[in-house]
């Protein structure tokens, strides 16, 4: 049987090696810096924070590897939030996430569905879902900030289990692990990877497209409706234009967990090593009090490092790969010469 390997994963990918380097030393820096940094109080909040960013950078982790992008996913995520909140009160929490939940995955199977079938580019599409549902959503708060009235009923998706985790940290590492086993075990997985690194032969060799680009879609849809059920309980508000900031912070959060922009790279390991690196910086530079422009610019150079990493490490290995090629081909050059002469 297969086991998880780690250092026989990473010694197959240069990009995922240095993006857990990267996160290490973002991690040792600010815990030697700032002594508040490295506490049980602190580990709690980075978890806090990894259940969402973690749910969308995973989401756009499958995206980017099928070769296409959900520029909605923000913007289902605050779709699901005013469901979760105006709903609550009057059904009750689990029914309320169950709605969101469902609302959401169907907006992305049906965003999958018309990539799929119709052949419309995501980039395309997902724009125009992204105002559509920031309409929808307005619509659904009244155009106003939608509140709970009853604060307490929320109060267990926040308790603490083993000191750093709640029950939604908990669901989301329990839902890294189910999709990790569904990407390296499954024939649908290896259908994603298929589509994203090479999709005009992975179509001509049977490979369907539409049953792979609606998984993806459909998971993507799943992650912003529990990112987003996740957050409207959590503070027991939602505001209908709010968390803009997902899908870049989880697009930083993928491409630094190794994902490439040419689709069929990348894994689920490197989307939660990208989201931890993210969440790890985030949480140092609000401890040094650091003005949000400067905290951009430190996020946007870490992604620059990142790039030219991957693209020196992509030069690296073409070169590699050539002189293999010349190797055989002078091999079989004097094993024919060789021959001829006997």
């Amino acid at each position: 049987m297969t086991s998880f390997n780690l250092k026989k994963i990473t010694s197959n990918d240069p990009d995922l090696t240095f993006a857990i380097l990267l996160s290490a030393l973002v991690f040792a820096f600010f815990s030697f810096s700032e002594p508040l940094f490295f506490n049980i109080n602190t580990g709690f909040a980075i978890m806090e924070r990894f259940a969402v960013l973690g749910l969308v950078g995973l989401a756009l982790t499958l995206c980017i590897i099928a070769g296409e992008i959900d520029l909605s996913i923000g913007s289902n995520a605050a779709l699901s939030a005013v469901i979760v909140v105006r709903l609550t009160d009057s059904i009750g929490a689990p029914y309320a996430i169950l709605i969101a939940l469902a609302v959401a995955t169907s907006i992305g199977l049906i965003q999958g569905f018309f990539i799929a079938y119709l052949k419309v580019r995501a980039i395309v599409l997902t724009v125009g879902t992204l105002m559509l549902l920031r309409g929808i959503t307005l619509f659904a708060a009244d155009e106003k900030t939608v509140m709970l009235t009853d604060f307490d009923i929320t109060d267990f998706i926040q308790e603490k289990m083993f000191y750093i985790f709640s029950p939604a940290s908990f669901l989301v590492l329990g839902l890294f692990v189910l999709v990790a086993l569904f990407m390296r075990y499954t024939k649908y997985g290896r259908e994603i990877y298929a589509i994203g690194g090479a999709r005009k032969e992975a179509v001509a060799s049977g490979v369907s497209l539409k049953r792979p680009m609606m998984i993806v879609f459909a998971i993507s849809g799943l992650c912003a409706g529990i990112g987003g059920a996740i957050i409207g309980l959590r503070s027991g508000t939602a505001q209908p234009l709010g968390l803009q900031y997902l899908l870049l912070a989880a697009t930083v959060a993928a491409f630094i967990g190794g994902v490439s922009v040419l689709g069929g790279k990348g894994g689920v390991v490197g989307a939660f090593v990208g989201v931890l690196t993210v969440n790890f910086l985030n949480t140092g530079l609000v401890f040094n009090v650091t003005p949000a422009y400067i905290a951009q610019m430190y996020m946007g150079g870490l992604l620059l490092v990142v790039i030219l990493f991957q693209n020196m490490s992509k030069v690296y290995e073409d070169k590699q790969q050539r002189q293999l090629k010349l190797a055989d081909t002078d091999s079989f050059r004097q094993r024919l010469l060789k021959s001829l002469k006997t």
